[in-house]
């Protein structure tokens, strides 16, 4: 078995949440480990990244970042995840990272905020990523 992808966690952790009940994170990130990819080796669960994270843990946290922006899932509390109606009727299909990309949500995440029509041109042109 190969490490997922991190499109290929979003159906793990539906899973993992469709009970509906809130749960911490780090939990969440267990319980997919040992339903989904038990069959992984050590090494392969001990795999970092090029930055020293885990790498099955730094997919998992892609793949909760992509279903939290496509309305999936919700963080009611930091560092706690919970599973919406929206995916709660996702559980049982086969989502893909299409169809997560095409949620009004996602797209909503990404369009471009209109904090830019206070600002003079020089303002903007000038402006720095913290602006």
């Amino acid at each position: 078995m190969e490490i997922p992808k991190f499109h290929e966690t979003f159906m793990p952790i539906l899973k993992t949440l469709e009970n509906g009940d809130t749960i911490y994170y780090r939990d969440m990130i267990k319980s997919v480990i040992t339903n989904f990819y038990s069959d992984l080796s050590k090494e392969q669960l001990e795999q970092k990244t090029k930055s020293g994270d885990v790498l099955i843990h730094n997919r998992i946290a892609w793949g909760k970042s992509y279903l939290k922006k496509g309305g999936f899932i919700e963080f009611p509390k930091r560092g706690m995840v919970k599973i919406t109606n929206k995916g709660k009727e996702a559980v049982n299909s086969n989502l893909s990272l299409n169809d997560v990309q095409n949620a009004d949500s996602f797209l909503k995440f990404y369009n471009p905020e209109k904090s830019n029509e206070n600002k003079t041109p020089d303002k903007i042109k000038n402006a720095s990523p913290q602006d």
